[in-house]
């Protein structure tokens, strides 16, 4: 892209101490994002995607990297000055149950961001935010116990963009809500986005939202970043061995259309013990010598990254591997 990066990550580490072991939950993770753009991040459970997104935010303390937002450094600056850039930096949680608090009303939770960021005019501003995410004027005075869970997260969502920020993150926003009401929350949040002009990073498990929401998307494993680029090339033509692996789990609506089924051997490795090379070493059905030292960024083109040794040897890899 031509455009100066909104947000840039460098380097990004993030360790845990847990008594005489280290928890290694992110590794190294670089990416920039974009004014306006949608940014999928991807990869099973453990992988590191919120503990990245709360590291940018500054809700966990980094161990080693650096932040950039709008081309200034918020590493380290001190909690008096991160508070002026929290209003341009915004999260959508995954349990609205978690995410507000049940002695709030709706309007005071509302009131709050503006009120902390000296944004308060009008009694309007509120009304606004509420009906741009569908809720209607007669949910104002409620509590978090009389909405439905569809209800809780629009209200997550208007919570967010009540200081118009130019970048949020979204938690895996839909995964607990039924299929019908994630459908109508994602149209809300792919509108939101056309009307603000705002930049997401999306966190989600669902490969197939990704696909439909995201421009670019980056593939994690074990704290690692193991392929990123725009999503159509990702989705159409993945080179690393783990977002095959991703991608040929996804359920097909047609009962008629058998897909061959990538199966990795054995368990995700524990976080505590970082070997060096590729952390699917001791799952790949490919493995070769070379895997098992550190494994560069092989550059496809267009902005399509893989750390795979086998990277142009995909459809080889296609072909070997059996499956359903």
């Amino acid at each position: 892209m031509s455009m100066e990066a909104l947000l840039r990550v460098e380097n990004l580490h993030k360790y845990y101490r847990e008594g005489p072991y280290v928890i290694h939950a992110v590794n190294g993770i670089s990416f920039e994002l974009f004014p306006g753009e949608a940014f999928g991040l991807v990869g099973e459970s453990g992988c590191g995607k919120s503990t990245t997104a709360r590291c940018i935010l500054r809700l966990e303390r980094i161990t080693a990297g650096k932040i950039f937002f709008k081309n200034q450094e918020i590493t380290a600056l001190p909690p008096a000055k991160l508070r002026a850039w929290r209003r341009w930096m915004q999260m959508v949680f995954q349990d609205p149950n978690e995410s507000l608090n049940p002695r709030f009303t709706v309007r005071a939770m509302l009131h709050e961001p503006l009120y902390l960021h000296g944004l308060y005019r009008r009694e309007a501003q509120i009304l606004e935010a509420l009906l741009r995410v569908n809720l209607e004027k007669e949910h104002l005075n409620r509590y978090p116990h009389q909405l439905s869970g569809g209800q809780k997260q629009r209200v997550g969502i208007a919570r967010a963009i009540m200081t118009n920020p130019e970048f949020v993150v979204l938690d895996e926003p839909t995964s607990s809500l039924d299929m019908s009401l994630r459908i109508h929350v994602l149209s809300l949040l792919h509108r939101l986005q056309r009307e603000m002009n705002m930049a997401y990073i999306f966190i989600s498990h669902d490969l197939s939202t990704v696909r439909h929401l995201c421009s670019r998307v980056l593939v994690m494993y074990l704290g690692r970043v193991v392929e990123m680029g725009r999503t159509e090339d990702v989705f159409n033509d993945p080179r690393h061995v783990y977002t095959q692996a991703l991608l040929s789990a996804i359920p097909i609506p047609d009962p008629t259309v058998r897909r061959q089924r990538i199966l990795l051997k054995g368990e995700t490795p524990n976080a505590r013990l970082l070997k060096p090379g590729c952390g699917l070493q001791d799952r790949c059905p490919f493995v070769r010598d070379d895997c098992r030292s550190p494994v560069p960024f092989i550059d496809l083109g267009n902005g399509h990254q893989v750390a795979c040794v086998l990277a142009n040897e995909t459809p080889t890899i296609s072909k070997k591997t059996g499956g359903t």
